[in-house]
C-alpha cells in the first residue's frame, strides 16, 4: 500500500503555459486517487483548481493559494513550502506532475516526477531570446534536481524518454529509472455532434507552435480550395504576428478546455501545427470528438497518433494542402475507428496502474 502526496498548488488554468499539462495533472490525480493500492492520497491544491478535482472519497485536499498568485509565490512553493508540506503529511511518496524538484532543499518523502518534455532545452537551442536567462537557468537547475532526487521518473512517450536521457547526458547528470506511463483520455459523450462548416485552428504565441506556418499554409489552402466556411482560431496570438483579414477568419482567443472540446466536436477538421512536443494532445482529442486532425508529422505526434489523422510535413505547403483535402473527405466511420483505437492505447486506468506498480517496486 502507498501513501501519496500530489502537488497541484502552483497550477492555474488562467496563467499556465500549457493547458495540456494542466488537464493531464487534474485527470491523473483522479485516477491515482481511485487506485486501490493507494491508501492515503493528499492533494496540494488552490482555490482555482479544487472545484475541478474529481477525487475518491479517501483523498484529502489542502489549499495553498500563495503558490499560484505571483511568480515569487510559485518559487517559494517550489523551493521550500512544497517539501515542508509533503513532510508534514507523513506520506511515503511525493508525486510532482509538472516534473520539477527543488534545487534548494532535499525531500523527506521519496519523489516521483512526471517529465512531459524537454521544452526548456529546445528553446535554449532554437529560440534563445524567447526565454530570459534567469528563467532558463531556474528551470534547468530544477530539472537537474529532478534527475538527482527522483526514485523514478515517468513520461508520456518513448520520444520524451529518449530526449530526457540525451539531456541528462549533455548535462552530465545520472538519469534515474524512466518509465513511459503515457497519457489517458476521457471517452467523449455518446453520439456525434452535427458538423458545421468550420475549421478549428490551435494558435499560440509560443514560437515552437508555428502559428505563422499554420496561417501561411491555411491562406494558400483557402486560395486553392475556395472554402466558404469559417476558420476559428483559439489561443493567444503573438502581438508580432499579423492576423490575416477576410471573412473566413474568426479570432476567438483563449477558451476553457470544455469549450475547446465543444468547438472540436462541431468542426470538420482541427489544425495542430508544431515543431516540438512531448505528446500533442489536441490531435488525439480531435479524433475522440469526431473530427479529423491535420497535424505536423513529427516523431512524438506520430507515436501518439499511430495511423490516425492526416499528418503533413512542416516543410511542404503541398503536403498540408493534401492533408486538408484528405481530412475533409474522411468518413465518420473511419474517425470512429480511430477513436476506438486511440482510447484503447491511451487509457487512464492503465496509466495509473503502471505508475502505482512502479512506485510499489521502487
Amino acid at each position: 500500500m502507498i501513501d501519496l502526496a500530489y502537488s497541484l498548488a502552483d497550477q492555474d488554468v488562467e496563467t499556465t503555459k500549457s493547458i495540456g499539462i494542466y488537464n493531464i495533472s487534474l485527470q491523473l490525480a483522479q485516477y491515482l486517487s481511485e487506485h486501490p493500492q493507494i491508501q492515503k492520497f493528499t492533494v496540494f491544491s488552490n482555490s482555482t483548481v479544487s472545484p475541478h478535482l474529481r477525487l475518491a472519497a479517501k483523498a484529502r485536499v489542502q489549499e495553498y493559494n500563495f503558490a499560484r498568485r505571483t511568480r515569487a509565490g510559485r518559487m517559494l512553493w517550489d523551493q521550500w513550502a512544497l517539501y515542508r508540506s509533503a513532510r508534514a503529511t507523513g506520506h511515503g511518496w511525493l508525486f510532482l506532475p509538472k516534473g520539477f524538484c527543488s534545487f534548494v532543499m532535499q525531500p523527506r518523502p521519496q519523489v516521483a516526477a512526471f517529465v512531459h518534455d524537454i521544452m526548456g532545452d529546445f528553446y535554449r537551442q532554437h529560440y534563445p531570446g524567447h526565454v530570459s536567462k534567469l528563467e532558463s537557468f531556474y528551470f534547468s537547475r530544477s530539472l537537474v534536481a529532478t534527475l538527482r532526487q527522483s526514485r523514478v521518473i515517468f513520461t508520456n512517450t518513448e520520444f520524451s524518454k529518449r530526449e530526457l536521457a540525451a539531456w541528462a547526458q549533455r548535462a552530465g547528470v545520472s538519469c534515474p529509472k524512466v518509465v513511459v506511463a503515457g497519457y489517458g483520455f476521457t471517452p467523449p459523450e455518446p453520439g456525434w455532434a452535427e458538423k458545421e462548416n468550420r475549421i478549428l485552428l490551435f494558435a499560440s504565441d509560443l514560437p515552437h507552435k508555428r502559428t505563422d506556418l499554420a496561417i501561411r499554409f491555411l491562406t494558400r489552402w483557402l486560395q486553392e480550395s475556395k472554402f466558404d466556411g469559417n476558420i476559428d482560431c483559439i489561443g493567444i496570438l503573438s502581438s508580432r504576428m499579423t492576423k490575416p483579414k477576410g471573412r473566413n477568419w474568426r479570432w476567438i482567443g483563449r477558451v476553457l478546455p470544455a469549450q475547446a472540446r465543444e468547438m472540436m466536436r462541431r468542426s470538420r477538421a482541427v489544425i495542430y501545427v508544431s515543431e516540438y512536443e512531448g505528446f500533442g494532445m489536441p490531435a488525439v482529442e480531435a479524433v475522440l470528438e469526431g473530427s479529423c486532425p491535420v497535424f505536423s508529422d513529427i516523431p512524438p505526434l506520430r507515436e501518439a497518433m499511430g495511423e490516425a489523422g492526416c499528418p503533413f510535413s512542416n516543410d511542404s505547403e503541398a503536403s498540408f494542402i493534401k492533408a486538408m483535402e484528405r481530412a475533409l473527405v474522411t468518413p465518420p466511420e473511419t474517425i470512429h475507428g480511430w477513436a476506438a483505437g486511440l482510447l484503447h492505447r491511451h487509457h487512464w486506468p492503465a496509466v495509473a496502474k503502471k505508475i502505482v506498480q512502479e512506485l510499489c517496486h521502487a
